[in-house]
């Protein structure tokens, strides 16, 4: 069985389309965790309307503690043998589970991944689709590690991949902080013996003009320099042939928060609402570049620049 962990909080305006798509799974055995963390809207109820429809589907009402404490909730209450996550803005292709547990267990792997696609708030792919070829890769933790510290293709992201539970018993979210994905994921990678990849866009990754990685300031960077500096420490002790990549990787992470802070600074400082316009489409360009600039390759779309 696959455990399915949806952290929930004021998304009533994509809960419905999200719930469906695990519904419509044609892979059946599922267990959906939903986590409603204190949530001000009707997304509480949204949860309890789908668990009366759905037997498989268990909602755990929480106070407000943040995506990391609804995950750390949904991880501790969860009883697959295997666990995902998906977000409750974002929307997962009706066969992703399947495919994802077939190329694990095809390959006798421990974490599957599978390509996703970014779309705008209305769940388009801000690029036209387009089908390519299917390409399955397998490797290990440490070839997993070395693309994880080069953006490389899947990334930190936790939602378009699957583990095996067991590797979650001692990895837990950091509370408090952003970037929580990017904090623990690495550390899961480092117990799986082998990793299997799989090219097809199955999970679509909704980009709203509200969310909280679009709303980047120099404090939010904070974050981001304390998990790279994490990741970097982890590498250089566990995985010495990787430590000038990681070292790179750190400094990337400080040059993004210097250019973060740097258009903070002048959208203060200038605070027309023509320079503020400008300043917002440089720091979605600023983005798209840090995040995303070796992405090409794995047939992904960049973030809306305009």
């Amino acid at each position: 069985m696959i455990s399915v962990v949806v952290p929930v909080f004021r998304a009533e305006a994509f809960l419905d389309e999200c719930i469906l798509s695990l519904i419509r799974q044609d892979y059946k055995d599922l267990e959906i965790i939903l986590v409603n963390d204190g949530s001000p809207d009707r997304s509480g109820d949204i949860c309890d309307y789908y668990a009366k429809l759905d037997s498989r589907i268990r909602v755990i009402h929480k106070p407000q503690g943040g995506v990391s404490d609804a995950r750390n909730t949904g991880i501790s209450a969860a009883t697959g043998e295997y666990i995902g996550f998906v977000d409750s803005d974002d929307f997962i292709s009706s066969s992703m589970f399947s495919t994802l547990l077939s190329n694990l267990q095809g390959e006798d792997a421990d974490i599957s991944i599978c390509g996703h696609l970014r779309t705008n708030e209305k769940g388009k792919p801000f690029l036209p689709f387009m089908k390519s070829k299917k390409k399955i890769r397998c490797f290990s933790s440490e070839k997993g590690m070395k693309d994880l510290l080069s953006l490389g293709g899947y990334e930190s992201f936790l939602w378009n991949k699957l583990f095996r539970r067991e590797h979650f018993e001692d990895v837990f979210f950091p509370v408090g902080r952003l970037y929580e994905d990017f904090s623990s994921v690495y550390k899961v990678f480092h117990k799986a013996k082998g990793i299997v990849y799989d090219s097809t866009a199955l999970y679509f990754y909704r980009q709203q003009k509200g969310s909280i990685i679009h709303k980047m300031n120099s404090e939010k960077c904070e974050d981001f320099i304390t998990a790279s500096s994490e990741f970097s420490e982890f590498v250089q002790v566990h995985y010495p042939s990787l430590i000038k990549k990681a070292k790179f990787a750190f400094f990337r992470a400080r040059l993004t928060t210097f250019f973060y802070r740097v258009m903070d600074f002048f959208s203060h400082l200038l605070a027309g609402p023509r320079f503020s316009q400008r300043f917002r489409i440089l720091r979605k360009k600023l983005f798209a570049f840090s995040y995303v600039y070796n992405e090409d390759s794995s047939g992904k779309s960049p973030p809306e620049s305009s």
